[in-house]
């Protein structure tokens, strides 16, 4: 029997009159195929010119006008709408899983056009069914939306409660990052349902590689942050998309991430002792003594001075001291004079803490606290128990100072006071969070705290500090990892240098 389908170029030219073939695509795309289907959607219509379309299915009613069915399933039709007058076809498919029908319109007038669309509808349509899928899909920016909304539902300001506000824009920026690449690789009109999972492989790349919004920062983005936002994609198409079945598992996108080295140090964020004195004696004798600049201005920067000593000297967050009120400041009636002098105790709130558990923590920054206290009396703000320690005063809500407020600050006293070009030449990056850092590195080199108690005091666990700090616990202890080891050298082992093998013994071993 003689062969009589044709290739696709002759498909092509057999549709060229009318400009048939490109209406088709057109439609095709709209309908949101590939046109990779294309070819399925001509030899459908190749095969309905061939079959006799004008025959109306039995049973054809008023609403149902020259109904024709998909393929031999009598729950999937075509059909123009009685109550119409643009005599557009429309497919409707039966979902026996719901008990519901689904019609969609084919925007075409043409049957054989809205057969050959209908088919890959169906086929579409079908599958999804078979695979317990949502009918009904969304774009890449409504799964954003339905994820920012039940995010939304689990802010909080108790930490481990849900999830705080800063954590909040942080989750949704990377979303949008995700948001900004679909439209990047020109998808972003299509539903999740059909985009590819290999199409997104490369975003990981795309995203360290790309161009940060301002210039003004130069370091590049780190492998870490990329992977964070990688992270935070799988988890929305996971507890949306999955769980919901607007996709099947087949379906879920591809994304490699970008290798890094597992990094636990504190990533060359401690001064030295000489570079922190040059901070504080800027800070002391030239930032707050500065005659260009007016009254409020001046007690301003006698309080940020205050505010960087208390961050070295306590180890606490940067938001848990800008979130602190002056009442949760006190002292311990038990100690004595001179330690009253001196200390004090800071309750840190679970509210206020990351860990989402309250915890006190000594000090000895009484005097600083009592110069905080007096430079807002100045300013004819005087604080009040329930007011924040590091309150705006030009906010009328007295709310406190952001920390973008003062990392500006900061940033700025590094470069005036020469410290940020000594930094640069040694790669050093100084941020709010650094004081922690610093204090952590200083209690166990030069206080000889105890690390359980150290860890205590910082809100953190004796782990975590082992992780990030353990290597200076180990310079520390020299003496008692050293003790003994001459004795161990009059037996014949040293220890301190390598033995040298000659070629005969090294063969031997």
């Amino acid at each position: 029997m003689e062969d009589t389908r044709q290739t696709p170029e002759e498909t092509r030219e057999s549709h060229s009159s009318g400009s048939a073939y490109d209406a088709l695509s057109t439609l095709i795309t709209a309908a949101g195929f590939d046109a990779g289907d294309l070819q399925v959607a001509l030899a459908a219509i190749q095969e309905a010119k061939n079959a006799k379309i004008n025959t109306p299915v039995e049973g054809e009613n008023k609403f149902f006008l020259d109904k024709m069915l998909v393929y031999e399933d009598v729950d999937a039709f075509i059909f123009r709408r009685g109550d119409s007058k643009s005599g557009r076809y429309y497919f409707r498919i039966y979902d026996e899983s719901t008990h519901k029908p689904l019609v969609r319109s084919l925007r075409t007038t043409d049957k054989i056009q809205a057969l050959a669309t209908a088919r890959l509808m169906y086929m579409d349509v079908k599958g999804k069914i078979n695979r317990g899928e949502r009918i009904k899909s969304i774009t890449t920016d409504e799964l954003i939306k339905i994820r920012t909304q039940q995010l939304k539902k689990l802010v909080t300001d108790i930490p481990h409660q849900g999830i705080v506000p800063e954590t909040f824009r942080v989750k949704t920026y990377f979303l949008s990052i995700w948001s900004e690449y679909i439209k990047h690789i020109g998808m972003e009109k299509r539903t999740i349902d059909r985009i590819p999972p290999e199409a997104t492989r490369e975003f990981g790349i795309w995203f360290l590689n790309k161009e940060k919004a301002s210039v003004k920062w130069k370091k590049g983005r780190s492998p870490e942050q990329v992977n964070n936002v990688i992270v935070e994609v799988i988890s929305m198409y996971h507890k949306v998309a999955i769980r919901d079945r607007y996709i099947s598992r087949d379906k879920f996108p591809q994304i490699d991430k970008v290798k890094q080295q597992k990094d636990e140090s504190y990533k060359n964020e401690v001064l030295t002792e000489e570079q922190y004195e040059l901070l504080w004696k800027f800070l002391e004798y030239t930032y707050t003594r500065d005659k260009k600049v007016n009254r409020i201005e001046l007690e301003n920067r006698k309080v940020f001075k205050d505010f960087i000593g208390i961050l070295y000297n306590t180890g606490c967050r940067p938001k848990e001291l800008l979130g602190l009120r002056v009442r949760e400041i006190s002292s311990n009636h038990s100690w004595d004079d001179d330690t009253q002098q001196k200390n004090v105790v800071i309750a840190i709130r679970a509210a206020n803490s990351k860990t989402g558990k309250g915890r006190r923590v000594v000090a000895p920054i009484k005097k600083r606290v009592d110069r905080i206290l007096a430079a807002y009396q100045r300013m004819g703000n005087e604080l009040k128990p329930d007011d924040f320690l590091f309150m705006n005063p030009s906010n009328e809500d007295r709310n406190a100072f952001c920390r973008q407020n003062y990392f500006q600050r900061l940033k700025r006293v590094l470069i005036k006071s020469g410290l940020q070009s000594i930094l640069d030449d040694e790669g050093k990056s100084i941020n709010l969070y650094s004081g922690r850092h610093t204090y952590a590195c200083w209690r166990l080199r030069y206080g000889d705290v105890p690390i359980h108690l150290l860890a205590k005091q910082m809100g953190t666990s004796v782990q975590k500090l082992e992780n990030v700090y353990g290597h200076i616990e180990t310079e520390h202890k020299v003496d008692v990892i050293t003790k003994s080891q001459g004795i161990i050298q009059r037996a014949g082992i040293v220890l301190e240098k390598p033995v040298l093998l000659d070629e005969e013994a090294a063969d031997d071993v």
